[in-house]
């Protein structure tokens, strides 16, 4: 492993383990109904460039670069910067996309003091070779297929049979997120040759199914719904086997 994958790993370590395992739900309260009067933010804050900066320091020890005064400023960059980004995040609305938004912003801090630590030519070169290598890109594209693409070629296929049932029983588009995750987990798993947990995952989805359409005793939807997972199937294992033909 590369030096610059260990620091970003220790980095993103200790951002974790302050971020859900340190703060607890009263910090958190706080912060949103005080904002920046919060004092819990910046204890909280504190915790992150504590941890960064025994991550850089530890990692520069490691490495036999020495324990520079770079380490203190970084984790002081760490700290002001958290405490800025949860700042702002206080007053944006609960939802998983501020949360998101959130995540991501602390990951660029964490990614900028690894680019700078670290050859940054290097870690290009790396990240460049990653992302060019056929396997991995038809890997990707792999995934990209059996997510909106399936979708429609599924809905296309089932069209002449498409099932009016009563559309306020269920969440919106909740099928076609559930058949995505479902072709995904399917995917990962025969990549990864874990066959007895592509059987679970089907077996699991039977018995869900089996009680809601035992209830409404419809056979239509029962046969609709046979239909589109068996299809869904098809075409996932279709996918996996170009893929490891390619390969």
């Amino acid at each position: 492993m590369a030096e610059w994958q260990t620091l970003l790993l220790w980095l993103i370590i200790g951002h974790v383990v302050a971020d859900f395992y340190l703060q607890p739900m009263s910090w958190v309260n706080d912060r949103n109904n005080r904002h920046f009067k919060s004092t819990k933010v910046i204890w909280h804050s504190l915790v992150h460039g504590v941890l960064a900066f025994i991550a850089l320091a530890v990692w520069q020890h490691n490495y036999d670069f020495g324990v520079s005064s770079a380490a203190f400023g970084y984790a002081t960059l760490v700290t002001v910067s958290h405490y800025l980004i949860d700042i702002g995040k206080s007053y944006s609305s609960k939802g998983v996309i501020p949360f998101l938004l959130d995540q991501l912003a602390h990951l660029l801090v964490i990614l900028l003091i690894t680019f700078n630590l670290s050859e940054p030519f290097h870690i290009s070169e790396q990240l460049l070779s990653f992302i060019s290598t056929p396997s991995n890109l038809i890997i990707g594209l792999g995934y990209l297929l059996v997510l909106t693409p399936a979708s429609v070629m599924i809905r296309m296929l089932l069209e002449r049979w498409a099932y009016m049932g009563n559309e306020e029983e269920s969440l919106p588009q909740a099928g076609n997120l559930i058949g995505q995750l479902e072709r995904v987990l399917l995917l990962t798993c025969i990549l990864i040759d874990s066959w007895a947990a592509v059987g679970f995952i089907l077996a699991a989805k039977s018995v869900f199914r089996f009680g809601d359409l035992t209830a409404k005793r419809d056979r239509k939807l029962t046969e609709y719904v046979m239909l589109g997972t068996l299809v869904s199937i098809l075409v996932t294992l279709s996918v996996a086997g170009l893929i490891t033909t390619f390969l």
